[in-house]
């Protein structure tokens, strides 16, 4: 396979996919302490500050792992170009599948354990969950509830099992074309403008009807195996833009007037947000579940919001990353280097720290603020000394 653009190494998208981790983490500890989402442990509180954590999680889920899936896509093409499809599926398999697996059979079932001694703890304190550890073993536990009841924990790395799937996919795609035309390559050649704003808009709207039609089956908090379906239809729209944007080079495209437009449409859908909020009677005690899916205009605003703000803040996030990040020092390339090996290990982090402080008096913001300042840099030092172990530094 061939392409008109071969990329040399973008160290502003490796920015971004470093602050995309770091969003990761941050947004597992505003679901730790705010009023909605799963994890493996949270606090609920009443108080109507925690809504501006609502808030928070709300806007990066909007946007933030579909673009996580669109950088994925963009390096798609020039890799599998450069290695064929038997080297890139195995490299594909080796990067995506051991650190799926690792996950499933070890981290996953040891977070969920810790998770059962903590909700058994009449009083708990970190000393306390410490001699808990004595009361059920973990191998016991492993057996009896994992093991038993075929448990397949991915956590974040549902992600990690998405992105294999669509890239296996993708490439099976390319190999039936060139068996059918009878070629040995695909030449990509075509150039396209970057495109108009009404041409987005019509995406957007055409986005977000089919994520309200998946909904009204597969509302937001369901997931099947592992799969976030009430999301798949974004993560889907952006993987197959991150296609397009290599072939096209479009992140290059983006410039100013671009970005101005779609800054002011990301604003006014901040604004919106509190008013999609009240309209749903949110502030009137009513029950908010209609706009994770279902036959209702509010599902349907919802889906429009996610899709807006997912197009707009993707835009604006590539061009300001390109004009003011498009650099590393030292630093910086340490993180980028350790950002996917952090997001694989940031719940062995940030779980702990949250079960540390579980039973000190403090509001939830304040207790958001001690395990964000401290979990994320926390999760990438440890990250960066994971990759200097020689065997995994050729995984991660």
């Amino acid at each position: 396979m061939e392409t008109k653009n071969t990329p040399s190494r973008l160290l502003y998208i490796d920015n971004i996919r470093t602050f995309i981790v770091a969003l990761v983490i941050i947004v597992h500890v505003s679901v730790t302490y705010g009023p909605v989402g799963l994890w493996y442990y949270y606090e609920r509180s009443i108080l109507p500050s925690t809504y501006i954590l609502g808030f928070f999680g709300s806007l990066n889920q909007a946007f933030f792992m579909g673009l996580f899936f669109m950088i994925a896509a963009y390096f798609i093409l020039p890799s599998y170009s450069r290695k064929g499809a038997s080297q890139f599926v195995t490299d594909r398999l080796k990067r995506l599948g051991i650190p799926l697996l690792f996950y499933i059979a070890v981290i996953g079932p040891f977070l969920l354990y810790m998770q059962t001694l903590i909700f058994r703890a009449e009083e708990v304190s970190f000393f306390s969950f410490y001699q808990n550890l004595k009361e059920i073993r973990f191998f016991s536990f492993y057996y009896d509830f994992i093991i038993k009841n075929v448990i397949l924990e991915t956590g974040p790395l549902w992600f990690v099992q998405t992105l294999l799937i669509f890239t296996l996919m993708f490439i099976g795609v390319i190999q039936i074309i060139k068996k059918i035309k009878g070629q040995s390559s695909i030449y990509w050649n075509r150039d396209i403008d970057f495109p108009k704003n009404y041409m987005l808009f019509i995406s957007i709207l055409l986005l977000a009807s089919v994520t309200f039609l998946v909904r009204l089956r597969w509302p937001i908090g369901t997931a099947i195996k592992n799969l976030q379906l009430c999301f798949s239809p974004q993560y889907i729209f952006m993987f197959i833009a991150g296609i397009f944007c290599y072939v096209n080079n479009w992140f290059e495209k983006i410039g100013y007037r671009i970005a101005r437009v779609w800054l002011v449409i990301l604003i006014i859908a901040i604004i919106s947000w509190p008013v999609i909020i009240f309209f749903s009677g949110a502030f009137e005690g009513a029950d908010i579940s209609i706009l994770a899916g279902g036959l209702y205009w509010q599902a349907f605003l919802y889906a429009l919001w996610e899709s807006v703000v997912c197009v707009s803040i993707t835009i604006i996030i590539i061009y300001f990353f390109k004009k003011k990040l498009n650099y590393q020092n030292k630093l910086l390339k340490i993180l980028s280097s350790s950002a996917y090996t952090v997001f694989i290990i940031h719940p062995l982090v940030i779980v702990p720290l949250s079960y540390s402080i579980m039973t000190v008096e403090l509001h939830p913001l304040i207790k958001f603020l001690i395990v964000v300042i401290a979990g994320v840099p926390l999760s990438f030092w440890i990250g960066n000394l994971i990759r200097k172990i020689p065997f995994l530094r050729k995984i991660l």
